[in-house]
């Protein structure tokens, strides 16, 4: 099941421009910053880069998550109640316009 929920996440995530934006400045200050670790620093940067793209993807994927909870929950809600009908809508508003006569039906 998670491999699945994992699928869905990546078919409907999209990257906002502002997330975009942030990413590239994120990636010019590593860049400058690399230049100037030594090699034992830098192997701590990105494991440490590592972990952060981990726990991203790993929010990310949660979050999405409890945004299906979350819809499943108001389907539950809505289903104890009788469902919407636009059709029905309309035909109770044209028989309220036509002073209440239930034997107005719309005729196709």
């Amino acid at each position: 099941m998670p491999e699945y929920l994992k699928a869905l996440h990546e078919r409907f995530s999209k990257v906002s421009p502002e997330a975009m934006r942030i990413q590239r400045k994120r990636d010019r200050i590593l860049t400058k910053l690399r230049r100037q670790l030594g090699k034992s620093q830098r192997v701590l940067l990105l494991h440490l880069l590592d972990l952060e793209d981990d726990l991203r993807d790993q929010t990310s994927l949660d979050s999405f998550l409890s945004g299906i909870r979350l819809a499943r929950g108001v389907e539950q809600e809505l289903g104890e109640l009788p469902s919407y009908s636009f059709d029905n809508e309309s035909e109770e508003q044209a028989r309220k316009r036509n002073g209440g006569d239930s034997q107005c039906k719309r005729s196709y």
